[in-house]
């Protein structure tokens, strides 16, 4: 089951990329369109990642020290983490190649 905030943050993304793809009938708005692709790319990725370190820490740091098993949960939240952050910046790449071939 995906977290509720994972949802909210990755429809809030969704909709800031799909209105920054919708604007691309001059090169000003292709740029603008590309910066917003990366803002709603922060916003569903980077926000939930960042939320989630936070928790992890705060959690961890509970009982005064960080054990083995709250390491691997970190290890845990970096790999997904940066899977995820792989996957945005490729989607990037691809909305600007649309852009830059005039698609």
């Amino acid at each position: 089951m995906i977290p509720d905030d994972k949802i909210m943050y990755g429809l809030i993304g969704t909709a800031v990329s799909a209105t920054g793809a919708g604007m691309s009938v001059t090169e000003l708005q292709a740029i603008i369109s590309i910066i917003v692709t990366i803002a709603g790319f922060i916003i569903s990725v980077l926000v939930p990642l960042i939320i989630k370190f936070v928790k992890w820490y705060k959690k961890s740091k509970e009982d005064g020290k960080i054990d083995k098993e709250e390491m691997e949960e970190l290890e845990q939240i970096v790999s997904q983490g940066s899977k995820d952050i792989k996957d945005g910046i490729e989607s990037i790449k691809e909305a600007s190649d649309k852009k830059s071939e005039g698609e």
